[in-house]
């Protein structure tokens, strides 16, 4: 289905108005269902999705399509199309045709069909994106004239502990007005590279004087010995720096943020938290430059190093998540100063990284206990918060313009774990060899694979493999297919909850060759894995990465939300609205023609 089909079906629920600017604004992992429960049960303010529920159009869920992935489900907001139409599958899908163990980065993929950013281009309307997925900046198809890109850094993150040997004696004059009243000591965490940015160095100082020797503060130097920041136990601090060029870009400000998690008065032990070194990826310069100064710089998303290795501190999880969220907030201030657009879309991942690591609500869960299931739920309601804070902050726009808030999806509780591609090797489906780092990976004479993603998985047949006709192939999907439909969980329940040929998908909307042979949706708790075991005889179920998982086929628990307000807009509030009908509201309200033609 493409956007031009839906136009007459949203048309008596947007009021035509002359054309306007508008904002849509993506809250990853927001599901209706669970919004509409902490609503009522007063959890957020009333000036957030409270208010756009009182003042606009709402749905109690955002119906969306089939897989319930980031990817996936952006797409077909912003095009108004089912993934057969789009394309676009899954997070990461194997295109059709390419050799086994191919993987296409669906976030950089462009759609088959026209989307809502390109065909307001072609009618003469500037758009701009805000990490919009889908919107990745790298081609004519997905770029915008404003944008700001949505990247990860390749600095590493540390969670350092030590010192492993006594601090000595800091070589540094104390900046002026700074004082100690025990000898300044060195705190050596990383290798010193001048050639990097912000490759820091720390200094620890006892700033009170009551004749004791205790140190409550360190400082932060580059690696010029300028002084960057300073930070007591638990507080946060930034360090930045400014290059001529990096990348072809000129005049970059880089940002690291880190936090003192622990200073022992006698530096016998001191827990420090560095960040990645971060910048901001955005177009025109003179934007990237504007938000440098008054948005601040890119601060990466939430570190999974605060919840591993027997570390479990929620409270700085959540402080990074609000960082990211106020920073999506400032950028969008930014661009509404700028004004030169008329459709801009934004995006606020904060409730879906929370929700992937607190969602623990199922004894059966690993890791589950009361206390700290209790502890994980009120982490989520402060990310929740913190996204009602964010909402009441775009809500300013509606005197300018119309807002739409929507998601891609909700979440569920996970508690295992299915080596599926591991499954179909030991049947002799897919067939491995030696990586060169290590490892198993697809040989290219395999006789299938599968790409897996949370809930899902999509199984393909290598119609290159020896001996492989067009009739074996079928015959190898039908037994693969008879294969997953049998298979049960440990407590013998069915582990999918529907196996079906790629041909029979075009009710989930699914039918499109990028879907391989047969598609597999895992049942409720597990989710699917891609890795190769090192024993064959080790289980094929395990732990999942994260208490939270999405990715499953329709499930109202898994649908997102759907607000409008803007003038003209009718109040009232509906049980449902679909994902591939936003796109042609907007539409409507900027005065687009119908738009969604194949690409």
């Amino acid at each position: 289905m493409v956007l031009a089909s839906c136009l007459v079906a949203v048309a008596a629920w947007a009021a035509v108005l002359p054309p306007r600017r508008a904002i849509l604004v993506s809250f990853d992992g927001l599901g209706g269902l669970d919004l509409a429960r902490r609503i009522a049960a007063g959890e957020l303010s009333p000036d957030g999705f409270a208010r756009a529920a009182r003042e606009g159009f709402s749905a109690e869920r955002l119906v969306v399509v089939t897989p319930s992935l980031t990817a996936v489900s952006h797409a077909s907001i912003s095009t108004g199309a089912l993934p057969q139409a789009t394309g676009i599958v899954s997070n990461s899908f194997h295109p059709a045709g390419a050799p086994p163990g191919t993987l296409t980065d669906a976030f950089e993929a462009e759609s088959r069909v026209e989307t809502l950013w390109e065909a307001a281009a072609r009618q003469g309307k500037r758009v701009a994106s805000l990490a919009w997925p889908g919107i990745s900046q790298k081609g004519p198809r997905t770029r915008t004239p404003v944008g700001l890109e949505f990247h990860e850094t390749k600095h590493a993150s540390i969670l350092w502990t030590g010192p492993k040997e006594p601090p000595t004696d800091a070589r540094v004059a104390l900046p002026l007005g700074v004082d100690s009243f025990a000898p300044p000591k060195s705190i050596r965490v990383e290798k010193e590279d001048p050639g990097r940015p912000l490759a820091l160095s720390f200094v620890a100082l006892d700033t009170t004087d009551d004749g004791r020797r205790a140190y409550d503060q360190i400082l932060v130097f580059d690696a010029r010995g300028a002084l960057l920041a300073k930070a007591r136990a638990g507080e946060w601090f930034e360090a930045t720096e400014r290059r001529e060029e990096d990348g072809g870009d000129r005049d970059v400000l880089f940002s690291r943020w880190g936090k003192l998690l622990a200073l022992a008065p006698d530096l016998s032990r001191i827990t420090l938290y560095l960040g990645q070194v971060t910048r901001n990826r955005a177009r025109p310069d003179d934007f990237r430059r504007t938000l440098d100064r008054d948005a601040g710089v890119w601060p990466a998303s939430p570190d999974a190093l605060f919840l591993t290795g027997g570390h479990h501190d929620a409270a700085s999880f959540v402080e990074q998540a609000a960082r990211f969220s106020r920073f999506f907030v400032r950028a969008f201030e930014v661009a509404r100063r700028r004004g030169d657009w008329t459709l801009l879309m934004a995006y606020q991942p904060l409730v879906d990284e929370a929700e992937h690591v607190f969602l623990l609500v199922d004894p059966r869960q690993p890791g589950y206990t009361k206390a700290r299931a209790a502890e994980d739920a009120a982490a989520l309601r402060q990310a929740m918060a913190a996204a009602d804070r964010a909402a009441a902050a775009y809500l300013r726009f509606a005197e300018e313009g119309d807002v739409f808030f929507v998601s891609d999806h909700g979440q569920r509780p996970a508690w295992r774990s299915f080596a599926l591609r591991e499954a179909l090797r030991r049947k002799g489906w897919i067939k491995t060899a030696a990586g060169e780092k290590g490892g198993a990976v697809v040989a290219a004479d395999s006789p299938a694979d599968a790409a897996v993603e949370s809930g899902i998985a999509f199984v393909y047949v290598n119609r290159a493999a020896p001996g492989m006709s067009e009739e074996s192939a079928r015959r190898l999907a039908r037994d693969i297919a008879a294969d997953l439909s049998s298979r049960r969980d440990p407590a013998g329940a069915p582990l999918f909850s529907q196996v079906l040929p790629v041909h029979e998908a075009g009710a989930r909307g699914l039918d499109t060759p990028n879907s391989g042979d047969v598609i597999a949706i895992l049942a409720n708790g597990t989710v699917a894995s891609g890795a190769f075991l090192p024993r064959p005889d080790e289980p094929l179920f395990g732990t999942p990465d994260s208490p939270g998982k999405h990715g499953y086929g329709p499930d109202p628990a898994l649908d997102g939300v759907f607000f409008h307000v803007g003038e003209g807009v009718a109040r009232e509030r509906v049980p449902a609205f679909r994902a591939i009908d936003v796109a042609g509201r907007i539409a409507l309200r900027l005065g687009l023609e119908p738009f969604g033609a194949p690409r």
